[in-house]
């Protein structure tokens, strides 16, 4: 009787469905996982991120709030007494060409540091 079982059984094996799992399964396993763990390493910095730029505005608030409720009235003296000592709008006008082309230089700067990069 054993004969015929395991002949049974040998003939149910041979019949089965071979499922072989791919060549590169552990491999595509692996980057998975380090995939979804480099994902929550970056969702855990971003929400640290966001936590902590959060915190340095209320800090910040708070604080401008503080200076401007315990000094409120000397800022607001201070403030009258610069405004009267401004100059005119007109003064300010001889700088700006000055002004436009230290910015056009600065710009002009990066782009050629961007191009000396790229050849190197």
């Amino acid at each position: 009787m054993t004969m015929h079982t395991d002949k049974g059984l040998k003939k149910a094996a041979a019949q089965r469905e071979k499922r072989h799992l791919p060549t590169n399964f552990n491999y595509r396993m692996m980057e998975r996982i380090q995939q979804e763990a480099y994902l929550r390493e970056r969702r855990t910095e971003k929400r640290t991120f966001i936590l902590w730029a959060i915190t340095v505005t209320a800090m910040t608030a708070g604080g401008i709030g503080y200076l401007g409720w315990v000094y409120g009235q000397q800022i607001l003296q201070l403030c009258a007494q610069i405004k009267d000592h401004i100059p005119p709008q007109l003064d300010f006008l001889i700088y700006l060409p000055t002004a436009i082309a230290l910015t056009l230089l600065g710009i002009f700067n990066v782009w050629l540091r961007r191009k000396a990069k790229q050849k190197q």
